[in-house]
C-alpha cells in the first residue's frame, strides 16, 4: 500500500491551485522537522531558503551517527523528493530552532514553512532518539508544562502576531503535543490566526489541560489520526476524536509514518482500534490512572537513572553499546535505593495487572478511546 513517499512521486507535480492543501501534505511537513537542518535552515524570520535549495545544501553523510534515528534514510528520501517535486520545492523554510538540554531536560525542534496558498505550516518534531528527548515524554504525565510546551508556545508568541498569514500547525508524536499545546496556550489573538491543527499519533494531556478554557476553545481546529495500534497517541486524555489510520505493519512500528497507508491525497481510515491497540489503550489508563503525580516522576527519574548510566546520549547508542551498556545499566539497578528499586517493581506490577484486566474485557475490536472514556 502506499505512503508519504509514494504520495511525493504520484502527485508532487500537483500544484495546491488544483489539489489543495490535504492531511498528506500535513503529515510530509510534520515529519521533515526530524531531518537535522542546523546551518542549512535560517533561524532569523527575515531570512529564507526554498526546500530545492536547502537539499542541495544538505549533506547526509556528514550528520553524527548518533543522531541518526530510525526514520534517517526514509527522510532522506522524503527531504529528496520534495527538493525534486513541483508542489514542494519552492516552499520557503525559516525560523529553525533545535535545542537538546540534557540539564533542562528538554529536546525541542521547530522550523515554519511559506506553503505558497497564502499560508505557513509551524511543523514540530517529536522525539529525535535523544535519551532526554525521551525522558520528556515521560514528562507530559506528571508536569503541568514541559520545557517543550513552553518553548512551543514561546515560539508563537515571539514570532507571529495577528496579522501573521494563516497559520496551520502540525507535529507528529510529541510535535503533535506540541502543535496543540502552542496553538491553546499561545496569545489569545494568535489563536485566531490558526486555522487548522494536525496532531499525527500525539500524545495527550493531563486533565487540568483538558479541561482549561484555552484548550477548549481550539477543539474544532484540531484533527488527530492514529494509527490502528496506537501506543503514543493513547497516552493521557486529549478529549478528540480520532481518524485512525491503516498500517502496513503490526504492534509499535505503527507509530512511524512512513508504515501508514494511504489512497491519493488521504489516508486509509479504519473505524476502529485493532484488538491489540484496545488492548494497549486499556493497560496504560489502568497504569497510569494507579499512580500518582509523584510516583510518576519517580518512576521516571529512576527508570532513566538507569538508561543514562552507560553515557550515552541517545537510546540508540545505548542498544549499540550492546553488553558494555547493558553491564553498566546492570549495575545501575544494583546501585539504586530500595526505594527506588520497589518503584520499579511496583509500576511493572501494576503494568502487568492493567494489561490482565484489559485483556478480560476486550472484544475482537473496540472504538478508539481517549484516557477519560477508557477510566469510564
Amino acid at each position: 500500500m502506499a505512503n508519504i513517499l509514494d504520495y511525493l512521486q504520484w502527485r508532487g507535480d500537483v500544484p495546491f491551485y488544483a489539489d489543495p492543501f490535504n492531511e498528506i501534505d500535513a503529515l510530509v511537513l510534520s515529519q521533515f522537522c526530524y531531518v537535522p537542518l542546523d546551518g542549512i535552515i535560517p533561524s532569523d524570520f527575515s531570512k529564507a531558503i526554498t526546500v530545492e535549495k536547502a537539499y542541495s545544501i544538505y549533506r547526509p553523510e556528514k550528520v553524527p551517527p548518533e543522531i541518526k534515528i530510525i526514520s534517517f534514510e526514509n527522510d532522506n528520501t522524503l527531504f529528496k523528493l520534495m527538493a525534486e517535486s513541483e508542489r514542494f520545492k519552492n516552499m520557503l523554510l525559516t525560523g529553525y530552532v533545535n535545542i537538546i538540554d540534557t540539564e533542562e531536560e528538554v529536546q525541542f525542534s521547530a522550523l515554519t514553512v511559506t506553503v505558497g496558498d497564502g499560508t505557513r505550516f509551524i511543523s514540530f518534531s517529536g522525539t529525535d532518539g535523544s535519551v532526554v528527548g525521551w525522558k520528556e515524554d515521560f514528562a507530559i504525565a506528571y508536569l503541568q508544562q514541559t520545557a517543550g510546551q513552553m518553548y512551543s508556545v514561546k515560539y508563537l508568541n515571539e514570532n507571529f502576531s495577528e496579522t501573521s498569514p494563516p497559520l496551520r500547525i502540525g507535529g507528529h508524536s510529541k510535535g503533535g503535543n506540541l502543535a496543540i499545546y502552542a496553538s491553546a496556550f499561545a496569545r489569545p489573538e494568535l489563536r485566531n490566526c490558526v486555522s487548522e491543527i494536525y496532531s499525527f499519533d500525539g500524545p495527550g494531556f493531563r486533565e487540568e489541560i483538558t479541561h482549561s478554557d484555552e484548550y477548549i476553545s481550539i477543539l474544532p481546529k484540531i484533527r488527530s489520526f492514529v494509527p490502528e495500534s496506537s501506543v503514543v497517541g493513547m497516552l493521557l486524555s486529549n478529549s478528540l476524536s480520532h481518524t485512525i489510520v491503516k498500517s502496513s505493519v503490526n504492534g509499535i512500528m505503527q507509530h512511524i509514518s512512513y508504515n501508514w497507508e494511504l489512497m491519493r491525497n488521504r489516508f486509509d481510515r479504519t473505524e476502529e482500534l485493532s484488538k491489540s491497540g484496545s488492548i494497549i489503550n486499556k493497560t496504560i489508563a489502568g497504569f497510569l490512572d494507579d499512580f500518582s503525580d509523584e510516583e510518576r516522576k519517580m518512576f521516571t527519574d529512576t527508570l532513566f537513572a538507569v538508561l543514562e548510566a552507560p553515557e550515552k546520549d541517545t537510546l540508540k547508542e545505548v542498544v549499540k553499546g550492546k553488553w558494555s551498556a547493558y553491564s553498566t545499566m546492570f549495575k545501575a539497578l544494583r546501585r539504586l535505593s530500595p526505594e527506588q528499586q520497589a518503584v520499579l517493581k511496583d509500576a511493572m506490577r501494576k503494568i502487568a495487572k492493567s494489561g490482565k484486566n484489559a485483556l478480560k474485557s476486550d472484544k475482537e475490536k473496540a472504538p478508539a478511546l481517549t484516557m477519560k472514556e477508557s477510566e469510564t
